[in-house]
């Protein structure tokens, strides 16, 4: 508490993986590899600086069916931030400087991640912008991020855009979501554009026990070709407790042309299904 209604704050998550104990970071071990920011907030709102979560997935979790909780089965996370050569974790961006405030029902965002290339301002660089209106019942978002990939200022630079509109609608019990998030990554032959469609339904059987429903299409046009994934998910969750909850999920994902199962293979295989269980638990 700094006094006058502002504060100083500072997040610093270490993540592993449960069935190993090892890092759970994509791109090798590193202490502090989810939050690790500092920040000073008010009623101005709050920026913040370090690793943190993208503005595109800040903005998305709002009208997610699922609300992230089955980050490495449904593909929305993944369609955040870019690819992990980048980011370390797709949902977040390294050296990021992040802006949030929130003004009646409307919540604004805005980022610049530095490229911390030597001799580019612009190479690995991304820029973030986004916005959520919450009026109750209804929800709506959008946002726009850009950023700059390769490695070296000597090397070429393909820019990375990403944007995303969506909405809830809670009536009841119930609240119905749909989404929509374009990626584009250029490349030297033909650009890489992958298109992400989702819509869903949460229904409160008992104040106890929800149910969720969601189908995902997922379009993908590349310079190896085109490839489509059709995902179909049913979860259920029981309250434990306040902070602990059981949960179960089927899905199913019907693939086609490169997005198949070992797509380059003799035998791609060209649907898949899932089974998961588990036990959340918040601290």
């Amino acid at each position: 508490d700094l006094g006058g209604g502002n504060n100083a704050h500072f997040l610093l998550e270490q993540g592993f993986n449960t069935g190993t104990g090892g890092s759970d970071t994509p791109a090798g071990p590193r202490a502090f590899n989810r939050g690790a920011f500092v920040g000073l907030g008010g009623a101005w709102g709050s920026l913040d600086l370090g690793h943190q979560y993208t503005v595109v997935f800040k903005t998305m979790v709002a009208y997610e069916p699922f609300s992230y909780n089955y980050p490495a089965i449904v593909p929305v996370i993944a369609a955040s931030g870019g690819n992990t050569a980048f980011s370390n974790n797709v949902s977040r961006y390294s050296n990021d400087a992040q802006y949030t405030g929130t003004f009646g029902p409307v919540t604004v965002r805005a980022e610049h991640s530095f490229g911390e290339v030597a001799g580019s301002v612009r190479t690995n660089s991304a820029n973030g912008v986004g916005a959520t209106f919450n009026g109750g019942p209804l929800v709506l978002g959008g946002a726009y991020a850009q950023r700059k990939d390769g490695t070296t200022a000597a090397a070429p630079t393909f820019d990375y855009n990403v944007y995303t509109v969506g909405g809830a609608y809670t009536f009841g019990p119930a609240r119905l979501t749909a989404g929509y998030n374009k990626q584009k990554q250029g490349t030297t032959t033909r650009d890489t554009d992958t298109k992400l469609a989702w819509a869903g339904l949460n229904y409160d059987i008992t104040p106890l026990v929800q149910l969720t429903g969601a189908y995902y299409n997922t379009k993908v046009a590349a310079a190896a070709g085109d490839g489509k994934t059709d995902m179909y998910i049913i979860g259920a969750k029981y309250l434990l407790s306040k902070r602990t909850n059981f949960y179960a999920d089927v899905d199913y994902k019907k693939f086609k042309g490169i997005n198949r199962i070992n797509a380059a293979s003799i035998n791609p295989r060209d649907n898949q299904t899932g089974v998961s269980l588990g036990i959340n638990h918040n601290f």
